[in-house]
């Protein structure tokens, strides 16, 4: 079984980094647009407050349970670290994901359609990658397949960070943390919601069934927002002439 990655791991995970390495060692020897993630599908509709218990219980299976029989949710957020600032904002279904990865203004969309994992080349990782521009020419706006040679060593990483059971069961693991004792009724993006705390952090849960995660914020983390639960938005490979053909391809 794979081991869930956690969320502060997928926070620091680097992805953007490695992207720019791939970049420049594919431009050392030598269209427009794909698959756009899209909006945030809205919150589910807000529960009757008076189906919200003033004072409840975490429940960390219930929560795990219900995330884990999800069919898709929209996840955006930010956090700054150390080492610079960095944002999602991923559409996730069951066999594909869409949107894009950001940090410290350096944009990466990424696409996901089931076991085929794609990057576009965006103008920003051009300039940050130092790319000369005849080899920034031919990448730009072209999405690289992560199995190609260009992208060995990074498709396993990145079919991890786009694996639809391995984010949600990493997000619902946030409830097992210790501390929270008891909810207080809150609003999370117009959802009827109970609010946890413990030292660290902030989550928000769907106050009536079934329960599943709507907010997370950290002062250390950040903040994300999980909306569109159970609202699909497939996405599809792009085009071919989309598609980076040339060395390395």
């Amino acid at each position: 079984m794979t081991r869930p990655v956690s969320h502060r791991l997928l926070l620091r995970y680097g992805t953007i980094a490695a992207a720019a390495a791939l970049v420049c060692t594919s431009c050392s020897g030598s269209g427009s647009g794909g698959t756009a993630a899209p909006p945030p599908a809205s919150a589910s509709p807000a529960a009757s407050s008076s189906a919200v218990p003033s004072a409840d219980p975490l429940d960390p299976a219930a929560i795990k349970a219900a995330m884990k029989k999800s069919t898709a949710v929209h996840v955006k957020g930010s956090a700054s670290k150390k080492d610079g600032k960095m944002k999602v904002d991923l559409q996730f279904n069951k066999d594909s994901v869409s949107g894009s990865i950001e940090k410290d203004g350096v944009v990466v969309p990424v696409l996901r359609v089931g076991d085929k994992v794609w990057m576009k080349f965006s103008d920003s990782l051009a300039k940050s990658s130092g790319v000369p521009a005849a080899g920034a020419a031919m990448l730009r706006d072209k999405w690289v397949s992560l199995d190609s040679k260009l992208g060995q060593g990074l498709g396993e990483a990145f079919k991890l960070f786009l694996d639809f059971d391995i984010f949600v069961s990493s997000m619902a693991s946030e409830a097992d943390q210790p501390g929270y004792g008891f909810g207080q009724p809150a609003d999370a993006a117009g959802t009827l919601a109970l609010r946890y705390q413990n030292d660290d952090t902030t989550i928000f849960i769907e106050a009536v069934e079934p329960h599943r995660l709507l907010r997370m914020e950290s002062p250390k983390e950040g903040t994300m927002e999980f909306t569109g639960w159970d609202q699909p938005v497939p996405a599809k490979a792009p085009p071919a002439e989309e598609i980076f053909s040339g060395p390395g391809s």
